[in-house]
C-alpha cells in the first residue's frame, strides 16, 4: 500500500511504495485519492512512465483535457501538454518558460481543470523549481468580514491575460489562439466537492478582474489576495528530480514554475490536466 509522508504543515506530501507504470488496486487508488484531497499536492520519486502509462494513471481521476497550444501537445498524445526548452533540429519539444507566474491550470475554461500530473523526464542540475500554495488555507486564514464579502463576488478569467505580462512566457501567442478561448466568469471563492473547504479561485496570470468593481478596486483586492495567499511561510518548494511525478489540485491551490536555470540546462517536462467534471 502506498505510504503518505506530509511535506509540510499547510500542503503537499510524498507517496512511497507505489510504482505508477502498474495498475493499482483499487485499495491503493482510494488511498492516493484520499491524500491528493487531503494534501494538494503529490510527490512520486523514481517513476519511468510511458505516455500511455501516464494517461492511463491521469484518467482514473476523471477526463482528461486538450490544452490549446496545439503545437506544444505529444505527438500521437494530445492529452499530453510539453513544456520543454528543449530543440531538436530547430524544432522545440515544448513550451519552454511556461507558466511561470502564479496560477492555477485552465481557469480560463468554462469548466476548469480538476488538477494535472506532471512527469519529469529532463530537469536541470539546479533551478527549475515549482512553487505550491494553498488556496484554501488563504481563505481560511481571512477575517470572517473579509471571507464573507468575497463569497458574493464573481471574477473573470481570460486566456490571453497572462500573455499581456512581461513576466511570462517569451514566444508568441497567436491572435487567433487567444480568440478560441474567450473570457469566462467563476466565483471568486469555490467550495472544494470533497473536503468542503472554501478555496480562493483567483490567480495573477488568468483572472482579469472582479466583475461590477472598477479596475482601481478590482487592482487593489487582488493585488491584496495575491500577496496573502503567496506568504512565504505558506509555499511549497518542490525541486524536481528526473522521474518525479507531481499532481496537483487546481480547484485548492496556486503554482508558479521558477525561471532561474540557464537556457542550455534541459528542463523536459509532459502533463496531463484532469477536467472538473461536476458530481451527479
Amino acid at each position: 500500500m502506498p505510504e503518505i509522508r506530509p511535506v509540510t504543515p499547510v500542503l503537499g506530501a510524498e507517496v512511497a511504495n507505489v510504482d505508477l507504470a502498474k495498475p493499482l488496486s483499487n485499495a491503493a487508488f482510494d488511498a492516493i485519492h484520499d491524500a491528493f484531497n487531503r494534501h494538494s499536492v503529490l510527490v512520486f520519486h523514481d517513476q519511468a512512465l510511458t505516455p500511455e502509462q501516464h494517461i492511463e494513471f491521469s484518467r482514473r481521476f476523471g477526463p482528461l483535457m486538450v490544452h490549446v497550444f496545439a503545437e506544444d501537445l505529444l505527438e500521437g498524445y494530445p492529452e499530453i501538454y510539453r513544456l520543454s526548452n528543449v530543440v531538436v533540429d530547430g524544432v522545440r519539444q515544448g513550451r519552454p518558460d511556461a507558466g511561470q507566474y502564479w496560477h492555477s491550470d485552465l481557469t480560463y475554461e468554462e469548466r476548469p481543470s480538476l488538477g494535472s500530473v506532471m512527469h519529469a523526464l529532463e530537469v536541470p542540475a539546479v533551478g527549475g523549481d515549482t512553487m505550491f500554495c494553498s488556496t484554501a488555507h488563504a481563505f481560511e486564514q481571512l477575517s470572517p468580514v473579509m471571507q464573507k464579502i468575497l463569497e458574493g463576488l464573481t471574477a473573470i478569467h481570460e486566456f490571453g491575460h497572462a500573455f499581456g505580462r512581461s513576466n511570462t512566457t517569451s514566444i508568441g501567442v497567436a491572435q487567433e489562439t487567444l480568440d478560441r478561448r474567450p473570457p469566462v466568469e467563476h466565483p471568486v471563492v469555490r467550495v472544494h466537492p470533497a473536503t468542503g473547504r472554501k478555496c480562493l479561485f483567483v490567480n495573477p496570470g488568468f483572472t482579469v478582474k472582479i466583475k461590477g468593481m472598477s479596475d482601481a478596486e478590482s487592482d487593489l483586492l487582488l493585488g491584496f489576495l495575491y500577496r496573502h495567499m503567496t506568504r512565504p511561510e505558506w509555499v511549497l518548494r518542490h525541486k524536481w528530480c528526473k522521474g518525479d511525478v507531481v499532481m496537483w489540485d487546481n480547484r485548492a491551490l496556486l503554482h508558479s514554475g521558477v525561471g532561474d536555470y540557464d537556457a542550455s540546462s534541459p528542463r523536459h517536462m509532459h502533463r496531463t490536466t484532469i477536467e472538473d467534471v461536476p458530481s451527479g
